[in-house]
Order: structure tokens, then sequence, then C-alpha cells
């Protein structure tokens, strides 16, 4: 996929086939009901990007005592959430398996240190 601007419902249909329909923070699938999350906020510069965004759960999301807007510093240092000067495409993400991986802007992971356990 080229760097062209898509839609974000062609976004979010890219990354929930590149998460296999599971949240990208607990590792439980996903159902009916989820977010697009921008690791890098629309207030700090984030782009409707693949490598931006991950599927997560509501409850992941904003709604839970444990959810990436609860917990900044531990989103920080998952990968969920991203500093005004990092770049997403450039920012390791632990998934839920404990693989730590690279979002491509073409919808796929792109595995760091030989991790490629899927959960």
């Amino acid at each position: 996929m080229s760097k062209s601007k898509i839609d974000l419902a062609e976004i979010r249909d890219i990354v929930k086939v590149r998460c296999g329909a599971y949240c990208e923070k607990c590792g439980k699938p996903l159902g009916g009901s989820w977010a697009l999350h921008h690791r890098k906020l629309r207030s700090r510069g984030g782009k409707d990007t693949c490598s931006n965004f991950v599927a997560l759960h509501h409850e992941c999301h904003n709604m839970g005592t444990d959810s990436v807007h609860m917990n900044p510093s531990a989103s920080n240092q998952a990968g969920l959430m991203v500093a005004t000067w990092q770049d997403p495409e450039e920012t390791p993400l632990i998934l839920p398996s404990g693989a730590i991986v690279l979002l491509t802007d073409d919808g796929s992971y792109r595995y760091l240190e030989g991790n490629q356990n899927g959960w």
C-alpha cells in the first residue's frame, strides 16, 4: 500500500486484519465494538495512518482503570502511546504475547529481535 491517503473505514479494516481481530493491548478477541487508538495523539500531531493506530477494546482504550488513557506511563513503555517527537512507524509496540513489533503503514507487523510469538 502506498503512502497515499486512505479513509478511516479502510484503515479500520486493515488494522483489524493486522491484529487478527484481537485487542493489541490485552490480546482478547475484539468483538463487535472496539476503538482505533492514535498512538501519537492527534493533539500531538498524530496522523491517520496504519502505523499510528492500534485496535483496542473500549475498556482497554479509555473506559477501564488500566486503560491506555488512564495509564499513560505504562502505555508509553508498551508503545501504545507515542511522544510528540517520536515517529509511530519507528516506535516499537509490545504485543500482548510479548512480541516486539513495528507497525507499518501498509498494515503489517515488522517483528523485532527475532520474536514472532503469536497470542
